[in-house]
């Protein structure tokens, strides 16, 4: 958890807690594939954290060396981008995508519930 936190922070300029951050689910990463020349395997987990709190674009500080700019895109029009044949402007991993697309979902079932 304090990892991403920390990369919130360094990467966008975004103060969380760790009690900001709601765990979403899980996702196997597995590929092999040529990176810069060289061969690349990813065999690992990813864990999926929602921060779900207002952030203004014009508030990120983003960090030169890991992002060129960033930009808000409705989830929906990100989720049909990465369908076949996708869109490789976004590079998110369909299953995150998936685990985020759900949490999103649910939590507009239980704020439409509560009122």
């Amino acid at each position: 958890m304090e990892s991403a936190v920390r990369e919130l922070s360094e990467e966008l300029g975004i103060q969380a807690d760790p009690d900001d951050l709601h765990f979403a689910g899980t996702f196997p990463i597995q590929y092999e594939k040529e990176f810069h020349g060289k061969p690349f395997k990813d065999n690992e987990i990813a864990f999926v954290y929602v921060y779900d709190e207002e952030v203004g674009i014009d508030n990120l500080t983003i960090q030169k060396e890991e992002l060129d700019s960033v930009e808000w895109f409705d989830l929906e029009e990100v989720y049909q981008a990465c369908q076949p044949p996708r869109d490789e402007k976004f590079c998110v991993p369909m299953g995150g995508l998936e685990i985020v697309r759900k949490y999103v979902k649910a939590d507009e079932r239980r704020n439409t519930e509560s009122i």
